[in-house]
């Protein structure tokens, strides 16, 4: 009884320490007795840096400057409706791709359902979520930043191979004695039933494993997941679904010299990643994750592949990586390992991060992030064998 009493307290003093500190994943349990009556919360984030980089090239690249990045920031709206029952909304108030006003997304989350008493003992277990969201596949999305909001991820860029999207579409979570199994379905689209291109087929989601406390010091995860296309579908998203743009501005842009406007920071608004991209009419992708978490150092690893085809072009990709972050009180520092290959063209992009951060108070971060990547192999075209390297300071406020 005194074990569990300390387990409870120690968990409870992690979440309340502060943002960006202790790994989060899958949204906690609602729990309906603390529900009491239609409550709404507007939440903000904040994000700024100063970008030292520099690239290079057998050919002519874009003149980096050192300066201040477009500052971005986000507005959370979250609703709790009813016992059990939130909405939450997230819409993107500036970034660097679209620099007007726009919602994101949106979604339901159901743990309890008020209207379907006898289900309630399921639901115990089960959790509901319905909307235009993050399909849960993977662990990598929760090591992410998302436009504005970057408390979750100890670095500044996020991964080389950036599975994110937004698509319409809805999960179906079991929870309990340290088992997740995770059920999902969306039409693989973010802007979808333009003209006659909305395909008929729908894709699958899916995510099975082990998240426990094995001590009071200790915990582990390690998840499996799945996300699969029908042969025939009119064009998934799932690397290529973050529109708000990468973090390293203008990492590797070739220079133009006919048309300036090709030469801004949202013309090629993802420099600095690299994937199969977007609209795939045939895949099936895995990615495994292992968390472990022991006194205050954390460790997370990646192992992504998948195969599919864009039309007649077939696609095999891999992605590795491995993260280690260690916290000293409101500080913490850390590396990141990352790769990514092409396995049909053997091309290759690997990346080195090595950085720290220091949580000013609850709701202000403050990193510094030195970054090493280059290119390898023929799929790169002009860029094979360049390289960009240096350091971004990044602070940011979420509440």
């Amino acid at each position: 009884m005194k074990t569990m009493k300390r387990r409870t307290l120690l968990m409870a003093f992690m979440l309340s320490i502060g943002i960006g500190i202790y790994a989060q994943f899958e949204e906690d349990k609602l729990n309906p007795e603390d529900f009491k009556d239609l409550k709404v919360k507007v939440g903000a984030d904040f994000a700024l840096q100063y970008q030292g980089i520099s690239h290079e090239a057998d050919v002519e690249l874009i003149d980096l400057k050192k300066n201040i990045n477009l500052p971005t920031a986000n507005m959370d709206i979250i609703a709790d409706l009813a016992p059990g029952i939130r909405l939450t909304m997230n819409t993107f108030m500036s970034s660097r791709h679209h620099n007007e006003a726009w919602v994101e997304g949106g979604y339901l989350l159901i743990d309890y359902l008020p209207f379907l008493p006898a289900a309630n003992e399921i639901m115990k277990y089960v959790t509901i979520k319905a909307g235009v969201m993050m399909p849960d596949y993977g662990d990598a999305h929760f090591f992410r930043s998302t436009n504005a909001a970057v408390t979750k991820n100890p670095f500044v860029g996020n991964w080389i191979m950036d599975a994110y999207t937004t698509n319409p579409g809805m999960e179906f979570a079991f929870r309990k004695n340290g088992i997740l199994a995770v059920v999902g379905a969306n039409n693989g689209r973010m802007n979808y039933g333009r003209g006659g291109d909305l395909g008929e087929d729908l894709v699958f989601n899916w995510k099975l494993g082990y998240d426990t406390q094995l001590n009071e010091n200790m915990r582990l995860r390690a998840t499996l997941s799945g996300f699969h296309v029908g042969d025939g579908h009119s064009g998934a998203t799932l690397w290529d679904g973050d529109r708000a743009g990468a973090r390293y501005y203008n990492v590797m842009q070739l220079y133009d010299a006919t048309t300036p406007s090709n030469n801004t920071s949202d013309a090629n608004f993802r420099s600095g990643r690299w994937s199969p991209g977007a609209n795939q009419t045939e895949m099936n992708a895995y990615m495994a994750n292992l968390f472990f978490e022991v006194n205050d150092l954390q460790l997370f690893g990646i192992y992504e592949t998948m195969k599919g085809a864009k039309g007649t072009t077939d696609q095999e990709f891999s992605q590795l990586a491995a993260q280690a972050i260690y916290h000293i009180g409101d500080f913490y520092v850390g590396g990141r390992w990352n790769k990514v290959e092409d396995k049909l063209s053997d091309s290759t992009v690997e990346r080195y991060n090595l950085g720290g951060g220091w949580n000013m108070i609850k709701y202000v971060v403050v990193k510094l992030d030195y970054v090493n990547q280059k290119y390898e192999g023929i799929a790169h075209g002009a860029i094979d064998g360049g390289k960009f390297n240096g350091v971004v300071i990044e602070a940011a406020i979420s509440f």
